[in-house]
């Protein structure tokens, strides 16, 4: 089958990564890809992973003719299917189905809503936790598949040794670091994170909280920092695209989201034979196992004692977090692999073309 992927970024985050890697892994013998992006400030992270795409203006849940453009790529790579990432996406493939054009899938990165799926044929869900959250939202079950992100271990080899890259960000060799990547905005759990960097900081001086990822929530978390007198030891990089290497360089990964859909940076921090600790909440308890590869806490608002609590117990115990690490990372090889995601998919995509005849 010949698949157009389209899909309308606001940022670099989970969706991008995702595709910019499917893009890489796909076999000519299973389906044929091709990109359609809408004008944004992520192409350039886009390009800077590799990943070719056609640029259309196909932003904008208003955008009259965001249809029409779609259906012109479409045309022109002779599309059996649609596979649209992002709401926007998703709802311009979906009225494209709509009015004759080739059967849509839309992947759901994420907790949003129905209403930007309803017209399209089938559902990938990130997670169960976002399945079962369309279903309360009105999607049938049977429209749904659940495909959790898949990763590889050459995603997360490093190219720089650690202590290097320690030097590099001010920190000693022997130094408790806790990383966390994602994009800085309200419902990651950052203002959380501060609160208990504060409380750990108090009982580990030496401690250092890294902080890799841009957004709306920056000023106010530089703000929170100097408050609680810890701006020298919370440090904010702002985005990279060496995880990798940042990830070697840690001991714990911590992203305390509200509400995470998946969480790929759970998996990517497993790779890395890093503990993880995030919420109870969304779909982290489908890829973080409690005790075993990290740690779980309650979600917000009352969360701060025991995401501390969690912090310095992998810091203070380094012999248990390294346990914890390398069941991470077995776990995340044998269940996360690229060959099984491709396979399923191209069943998806057969499934729902034998459908749409």
């Amino acid at each position: 089958p010949r698949v157009l992927h389209a899909i309308t970024p606001s940022k670099m985050a989970g969706a991008e990564t995702f595709l910019a890697r499917l893009m890489r892994r796909a076999s000519l013998d299973q389906f044929v890809s091709h990109v359609a992006t809408s004008h944004s400030r992520a192409n350039h992270e886009l390009l800077a992973a590799n990943l070719p795409f056609e640029r259309l203006r196909i932003g904008g849940k208003a955008n009259l003719f965001a249809v029409p453009r779609l259906a012109s790529a479409a045309h022109r790579f002779q599309a059996d299917v649609l596979h649209s990432h992002r709401s926007t996406a998703s709802w311009w493939c979906g009225w494209l189905e709509q009015m004759g054009g080739p059967p849509s899938i839309g992947h759901v990165h994420g907790f949003t809503s129905a209403r930007w799926h309803r017209r399209q044929r089938h559902l990938i869900a990130c997670s169960e936790a976002v399945r079962r959250d369309l279903i309360d939202k009105g999607i049938g079950a049977e429209r749904i598949t659940v495909m959790h992100y898949p990763v590889e271990q050459m995603d997360m080899r490093p190219s720089r040794a650690a202590a290097d890259v320690r030097r590099e960000l001010g920190a000693e060799a022997d130094a408790p670091i806790v990383g966390t990547f994602a994009h800085l905005s309200p419902k990651k759990g950052h203002r959380e994170l501060v609160q208990a960097a504060a409380l750990v900081l108090n009982c580990m001086p030496k401690a250092q909280f890294w902080c890799f990822g841009d957004g709306p929530l920056r000023a106010d978390i530089e703000q929170m920092t100097r408050e609680y007198g810890i701006a020298d030891r919370f440090k904010l990089f702002g985005f990279r695209r060496d995880v990798a290497n940042l990830m070697q360089a840690i001991d714990v990964m911590c992203l305390p989201s509200h509400r995470e859909p998946f969480g790929l940076v759970y998996i990517e921090a497993a790779l890395a034979a890093k503990p993880v600790i995030g919420c109870s909440a969304g779909g982290a308890p489908e890829v973080i196992l409690h005790g075993e590869t990290g740690l779980l806490v309650p979600p917000p608002p009352s969360n701060v004692a025991q995401l501390a609590d969690a912090i310095f117990h992998l810091l203070d115990n380094r012999t248990s977090a390294a346990v914890m690490g390398r069941c991470g990372r077995e776990i995340a090889l044998a269940r996360f692999q690229w060959s099984q995601f491709t396979a399923q998919l191209r069943e998806v995509y057969d499934r729902v073309l034998s459908n749409s005849r």
